[in-house]
């Protein structure tokens, strides 16, 4: 039997849905070739990637959704599930390894509280400036353990 609670929250979630379908619509044009820039859209506006939003992502592109998944966990920036309110990603490609990607895991892994989160990326292609450091959706290259990557993580 439904009761209010049930169909209000049925219906919170068809008008999300909705909504996402029509900005989808919007800005993105019915063709698969939009799926990565689609998924980068759905996280910019979630901060993660929901499994709702996949379905309605797949739905409007005309993808599987196996295809949608298989996309959205091999790119290590995509998020499947909520992170902490600052997420920082260190590069583990060889330059950066062979520059103190290391070193600056260890140095921000003791400094980490509940609201950061540290963790390792794969390569990111900034060998000319290693290592590298993603902070709020910006790399930052040449970093170093010490005081001026604790500011720049912490602001």
């Amino acid at each position: 039997m439904l009761n209010a609670s049930n169909m209000s929250s049925n219906n919170e979630e068809r008008k999300r849905r909705n909504d996402l379908r029509g900005e989808l619509i919007d800005n993105f044009p019915r063709d698969r070739s939009y799926l990565l820039p689609a998924l980068h859209f759905l996280q910019e506006k979630f901060s993660f990637l929901s499994d709702w939003g996949l379905e309605v992502l797949g739905w409007h592109l005309g993808v599987p959704a196996s295809e949608v998944y298989g996309t959205a966990t091999t790119y290590t920036e995509l998020l499947l599930s909520p992170s902490a309110e600052k997420t920082v990603s260190v590069c583990d490609g060889v330059a950066c390894r062979e520059n103190g990607a290391v070193q600056i895991l260890e140095f921000l892994s003791n400094k980490t509280s509940s609201d950061l989160e540290v963790q390792k990326t794969d390569c990111a292609f900034m060998c000319s400036v290693a290592p590298a450091v993603l902070v709020d959706h910006r790399w930052y290259g040449r970093q170093v353990p010490g005081d001026a990557l604790l500011r720049l993580v912490e602001n």
